[in-house]
């Protein structure tokens, strides 16, 4: 059995995912084989190639600016790193706050067969490869879609080029085994009308994981209902420690528990969510 926690939208907070992390490991007595991510992990290694979304919200909180503490070796993310329980790994796909330019400059080091790639300087922050599966810890086959729709009735318009779903990359994921698919776009009218992917719709319908994981949208993370055949889908509101006193917010970690073709996802209690906070991440 493997266990992963699912993680929503970090903008920046990477380093208190990686300690929320190992505080829930260590008060479960559970081991992580990794963790993983919806897209809007908030990579802007340069604050000055921030769009204008991220760099209004980093202008009154510095977690904002998180990807600074991985990309460049410093003592605070060297202290975490070395934490002999920590999970190896944060994989994540990539949603629309992102610097493109910069991701794409990590992927060119990668070799053509590689299905992620590193984004830190501790090899620690891992991006998957738009359209590929990637082999995890345990055998868990994880597929990775980037962006979000831009053809819905009510889907955004003036999103990057690269932060807009592509087709092909959907279709080469069609073809594959996957047991979980994680995107930061929804399913067509999951969450709201006229909005979400019909490319996501059909995806599902031709690889059917076992789960998929979600991200983009406000709102508390839940199960969301529909017609997905074996398909169990989520959606995780955003960990941004604004809870009241600055707590995480419920709905955006879960656990996902893997074996032997099978899985079990839980989103983690609240009452647990609120022990941690921006005030105490840094010492959990």
């Amino acid at each position: 059995m493997t266990t992963y926690l699912i993680f929503g939208d970090l903008h920046g907070r990477i380093l208190p995912a990686f300690r929320l992390a190992l505080a829930w490991s260590r008060e479960h007595s559970e081991r992580l084989d990794g963790l993983l991510q919806v897209g809007d992990l908030g990579f802007f290694p340069d604050p000055t190639r921030m769009d204008k979304a991220t760099l209004r919200h980093a202008a009154d909180d510095p977690l904002e600016r998180g990807t600074e503490l991985v990309t460049v070796l410093n003592r605070q993310a060297d202290a975490l790193f070395a934490e002999p329980d920590l999970a190896p790994a944060l994989w994540f796909t990539v949603g629309n706050h992102e610097d493109y330019e910069a991701l794409e400059d990590c992927e060119r080091g990668a070799l053509p067969a590689d299905t992620d790639f590193s984004v830190d300087g501790y090899q620690r922050v891992r991006c998957l490869r738009d359209g590929r599966v990637t082999i995890l810890p345990g055998g868990l086959r994880v597929g990775a879609l980037w962006g979000i729709d831009d053809q819905a009735p009510n889907a955004r318009r003036k999103t990057p080029l690269r932060g807009r779903i592509r087709p092909r990359c959907a279709t080469q994921l069609a073809g594959e085994k996957l047991d979980v698919l994680l995107t930061h776009e929804s399913p067509r009218d999951a969450m709201f009308s006229d909005s979400g992917s019909e490319e996501i719709d059909a995806l599902l319908g031709l690889a059917r994981p076992a789960f998929l994981f979600f991200g983009h949208y406000k709102g508390t993370g839940r199960r969301v209902a529909g017609d997905y055949g074996p398909t169990q889908v989520y959606h995780l509101s955003g960990l941004e420690l604004r809870g009241r006193g600055g707590t995480a917010e419920a709905g955006s970690v879960g656990v996902l528990r893997w074996g032997e073709g099978t899985g079990t996802f839980e989103y983690i209690e609240p009452a647990w969510l609120r022990t941690f906070t921006r005030h105490n991440w840094i010492h959990r």
